[in-house]
C-alpha cells in the first residue's frame, strides 16, 4: 500500500473521528443549555437574550461542523476554520471561567454526559484543534451538484435545531410584574420556634426577597440565575427564605452555585406560604418593610428596573 493510499485512510479516521466529537459535544449540551447560557452571562459581557441565543447557535455551529467532517464535504475552506475559531472562542471562555471560579467543578463542554474541569477541558481542545492541523494535510473532500446551496441548507436548518428544540425564554411573553400594596407577617422569620431569625433586619427598607422549595425544580432555576444576577449587582438586597429539610441543602447548593445570596433555611410550610402570599414558587417579593409592592417571574426579572426601584425614595 503505498504511502498516499495511507495518507487518504489516516485522513478518513482523523476526520470521523473529529466530526463524532462535534456532533457529541454539541448533544451532549442540550439537556443543560439553559445553564450553558447563564454560564455564558455569568463569565461575559453579554446579557441574558443574546446569551442564550449565542449558546444555541455555537451548538449548531457545532452540529454542522460534526456532519461537514463526517461527510468531508467543504472541509478545507468550511469546516475547519469555522472550527478552529470555535475552539479558540471555547478555550477563552474556560479561561475566563477558571478566572472566576477556579478549576473545580464541571465545565459543561460536554454537558452532564462527560464531566470535565475547565482546564481537562482546555486541553481536550488542544489535542483537537491539533487533530484538524493533522487532518488538513491528508484532507479529502468531494462535491456534488449544487453543495453550495445544500451546505447552506444545512447550516441554516442546523442553527434552527437548537432554537426549535429548546426555545430561548426571550421569545415567551411573560405576564408583567403586579404591582400591589399587601402586607406580609414576616415577623414569622424572627418568631417562628425552631428557627433561627436572619441576621439582617428585614422588616425595615428595602429588599428583594426569594421564597423558594429546595425540591421545586423552577426554584433552583431562579437561584442560579438571581445569583448571577446579585453576582454582577451586589447592591441588589436579595435574601432568599428557603423551604425544605436540611438533608437538600446540600444538592440544592451544588446545582445553583447560590453562594452570592444570603439565605435563611425556613421550617413551617403554613407560615412560609403566608410570607410568601401564596402556596407557588419560587416567589419573588419586593419588599418596602412588610410591604410586599411588587411581585416578579425570575425571567421577567431585570438589573435595570431593581436599581431604579432602589433610587426611588
Amino acid at each position: 500500500m503505498n504511502l498516499m493510499k495511507w495518507q487518504r485512510i489516516i485522513g478518513w479516521v482523523l476526520s470521523t473521528l473529529i466530526g463524532a466529537t462535534f456532533i457529541f459535544s454539541a448533544i451532549s449540551k442540550w439537556p443543560s443549555i439553559e445553564q450553558f447560557g447563564w454560564t455564558i452571562v455569568e463569565t461575559t459581557f453579554l446579557n441574558w437574550t443574546l446569551a442564550e441565543w449565542l449558546a444555541r447557535i455555537l451548538i449548531g455551529l457545532e452540529l454542522f461542523i460534526g456532519v461537514l467532517y463526517l461527510a468531508q464535504i467543504n472541509i478545507r475552506k468550511l469546516a475547519f476554520p469555522i472550527g478552529q475559531i470555535l475552539l479558540l472562542l471555547f478555550t477563552v471562555y474556560l479561561i475566563l471561567l477558571i478566572i472566576d471560579h477556579g478549576n473545580d467543578g464541571n465545565c459543561g463542554c460536554f454537558g452532564e454526559v462527560v464531566s470535565m474541569t475547565p482546564l481537562e477541558s482546555i486541553v481536550k481542545n488542544l489535542l483537537l484543534s491539533a487533530l484538524m492541523v493533522l487532518q488538513f494535510r491528508w484532507s479529502t473532500f468531494w462535491t456534488f451538484p449544487y453543495s453550495k446551496w445544500a451546505i447552506s441548507g444545512l447550516l441554516l436548518l442546523l442553527l434552527a435545531l437548537p432554537v426549535v428544540l429548546f426555545p430561548p425564554e426571550s421569545i415567551y411573553v411573560y405576564e408583567k410584574d403586579k404591582t400591589i400594596r399587601q402586607g406580609i407577617p414576616l415577623s414569622h422569620l424572627y418568631n417562628t420556634a425552631g428557627n433561627k431569625p436572619p441576621q439582617v433586619e428585614l422588616r425595615k427598607g428595602k429588599h428583594i426577597l426569594l421564597f423558594l422549595s429546595l425540591t421545586c425544580r423552577y426554584c433552583r432555576k431562579a437561584a442560579r440565575r438571581l445569583d448571577i444576577m446579585h453576582a454582577k449587582n451586589p447592591q441588589i438586597p436579595f435574601y432568599a427564605v428557603l423551604n425544605g429539610d436540611s438533608t437538600d441543602l446540600k444538592s440544592f447548593f451544588e446545582e445553583t452555585n447560590m453562594n452570592h445570596i444570603p439565605y435563611t433555611l425556613f421550617k413551617g410550610p403554613k407560615q412560609f406560604i403566608e410570607m410568601n402570599g401564596s402556596p407557588s414558587f419560587p416567589g419573588i417579593r419586593w419588599f418596602e418593610d412588610t410591604v410586599v409592592v411588587r411581585e416578579s417571574n425570575y425571567l421577567n426579572l431585570y438589573e435595570k428596573d431593581i436599581l431604579n426601584w432602589l433610587g426611588k425614595k
